[in-house]
């Protein structure tokens, strides 16, 4: 066994990232009319709104990972699960044609831009993504700092008595 042990980010303050991101996404979901009904396309299918709804639960899930697990492999999967929905929430740019948007460009200043399209979606949208962001680097650096193993106390040993 190894008398070195590799150091874990700590997953309490890791997981307030994600418990910020579900929160932006329930405030998204209760209080933005666009996402309420669906852009006011006549599709009875609310596709961005339950994306929104799936973001919020795997941010609570990974938040509840952290919090049990507080391992490395914890950290990782965090890591991953924040680099996929930075990946998601700018992907979600390309259908713009699903919610009357003109183009990519009209969509995206609609989530990410200062000109007011209507909803209550102003900043949110780029406050969750900028956290998402963040716990992205912030897990990473964390892993990396993490990665050199440093020594840890020299175990114990017994010494056999003495002999009469």
């Amino acid at each position: 066994m190894s008398d070195k042990a590799r150091p874990v980010p700590n997953p309490i303050f890791y997981s307030g990232a994600f418990v910020l991101a579900f929160a932006l996404s329930v405030v998204m979901l209760m209080t933005d009319t666009n996402l309420q009904t669906n852009f006011g396309t006549t599709s009875m299918y609310y596709a961005h709104w339950y994306v929104v709804l799936g973001t919020a639960v795997a941010d609570l899930v990974g938040a509840a990972l952290l919090l049990t697990f507080r391992s490395r492999t914890a950290v990782k999967l965090g890591v991953i699960g924040s680099g996929l929905l930075v990946v998601l929430s700018l992907g979600v740019i390309a259908t713009y044609s699903q919610v009357g948007f003109a183009s990519a460009g009209d969509f995206a200043n609609y989530l990410f831009g200062v000109t007011y399209f209507g909803g209550n979606i102003r900043y949110l949208y780029d406050v969750l993504l900028a956290t998402y962001l963040g716990t992205f680097v912030w897990g990473v650096a964390g892993l990396l700092l993490s990665r050199n193993e440093i020594p840890s106390a020299q175990p114990v040993t017994a010494a056999a008595p003495p002999s009469p």
